[in-house]
C-alpha cells in the first residue's frame, strides 16, 4: 500500500493523505517460538536430528557447514581407498605361491609372526625363490627372517631378492673352490684363458672335406702311408736321391690336378715352399702310380 496519496482540498490546493500500514505479527511470533524451542540444541544434535528425519549430505550453515561437508567427503574417499586396499590384500593372501609345501609352510610361519605379509612378496620374487632347492630356499627364508633391519625395510620383496642373488653367488664360489680343491688333489692342471685361446682346435681339421664345408687353409702333413688311407689327397714318397724342394713341387702339382673344387685348388696353390719342405723327409721321390691305377 502507498503511504501517501495526493488529493484536493476545499480551495483546490493539493494535500497529502497518510494511510497507516498494518504489519502482521504472525511471522515474528513463529520465529520466536522456534528459537525458544531449539535454544538448547547444539550443532551435533541438530545434524543427528536431521539424519533421523532422512536428510542426506547434512551440512552446517555458512562456511562451517561447507568445511564439515568437505571433511565428510574426504573421509568417504579414504574409506573407499582403505576398503579397496583391504580387498586386494585379501586376494593376495588367498593367491597360491607356487612353492613346495615345506617352503610355503615356512612362509606362512613368517606371515603369522609378523615378519612380512603376503602382499609384500610379488610373483617375481617368489619365482626367484622357486629356482632354489627346498633346502636352499629354507635357508634363504631363515636369513630373511633373522635380518636385524627387516622391520625398517619398506620394500621387502626387493630385500628378499637381494638375499637370493647373494646366496646364489656364494654357492657358485663355494662350488668353484671345491672343484679347484679336487683338481689339486688329483694333480689336474687347468689352463688359463690365454692358454685356451692359443690351443689348436683339432676338431676343425678334416682329411675328407665335404662340399658344404667352409675351407680356411690347407695343411701339408707327412706320415706313414697306411695312416693316410682316409685322406682325399695323398702321394707316396719312396727312397731316392731327390731333393725336398723338387719333391714338394711335384706333390703340389699332383694335388692341384686332382682337386675337384675351386676353393681346394686355390688353397693348394697357396701352399708355400717352406711349409711343404719342413714336412717332407729327405732323399725321396714321388710315387703316385699306384694311386692312379687304383682310380682307373
Amino acid at each position: 500500500q502507498k503511504q501517501g496519496q495526493q488529493g484536493k482540498g476545499q480551495q483546490g490546493r493539493p494535500v497529502e493523505v497518510v494511510v497507516p500500514v498494518v504489519v502482521s505479527q504472525r511471522g515474528k511470533n513463529a520465529k520466536k517460538k522456534k528459537q525458544a524451542k531449539y535454544a538448547d540444541q547444539d550443532d551435533d544434535e541438530r545434524v543427528a536430528a536431521m539424519v533421523m528425519l532422512g536428510h542426506k549430505n547434512v551440512r552446517g550453515e555458512g562456511a562451517a557447514g561447507d568445511e564439515e561437508g568437505q571433511k565428510t567427503a574426504a573421509q568417504e574417499e579414504e574409506e573407499k581407498k582403505a576398503a579397496a586396499a583391504a580387498k586386494k590384500a585379501k586376494e593376495l593372501e588367498a593367491a597360491p605361491t607356487g612353492l613346495s609345501e615345506a617352503v610355503e609352510l615356512k612362509l606362512l610361519d613368517l606371515f603369522d609372526i609378523g615378519k612380512c605379509k603376503r602382499s609384500d612378496l610379488d610373483a617375481t620374487t617368489l619365482a626367484k625363490l622357486k629356482e632354489f632347492p627346498d633346502s636352499d630356499a629354507l635357508d634363504i627364508l631363515a636369513r630373511f627372517a633373522e635380518a636385524e633391519i627387516l622391520s625398517q625395510v619398506k620394500n621387502k620383496a626387493a630385500f628378499l631378492s637381494g638375499i637370493c642373488h647373494r646366496y646364489r653367488d656364494r654357492k657358485v664360489k663355494e662350488e668353484r673352490a671345491e672343484i679347484q680343491s679336487l683338481k689339486k688333489e688329483e694333480g689336474i692342471v687347468e689352463l688359463t684363458d690365454k692358454e685356451m685361446d692359443e690351443k689348436v682346435d683339432l676338431d676343425a681339421f678334416t682329411a675328407m672335406p665335404r662340399p658344404d664345408d667352409i675351407l680356411l687353409y690347407a695343411l701339408p702333413v707327412c706320415a706313414p702311408y697306411f695312416a693316410l688311407q682316409a685322406y682325399k689327397y695323398k702321394v707316396k714318397i719312396t727312397p731316392a736321391a731327390g731333393k725336398k724342394g723338387k719333391v714338394a713341387k711335384a706333390a703340389q702339382s699332383f694335388f692341384h690336378k686332382e682337386a675337384t673344387m675351386p676353393r681346394e685348388k686355390d688353397l693348394i696353390r697357396a701352399l708355400t715352399d717352406p711349409e711343404m719342405v719342413m714336412q717332407i723327409i729327405g732323399n725321396g721321390r714321388i710315387n703316385a702310380g699306384a694311386q692312379g691305377k687304383k682310380k682307373k
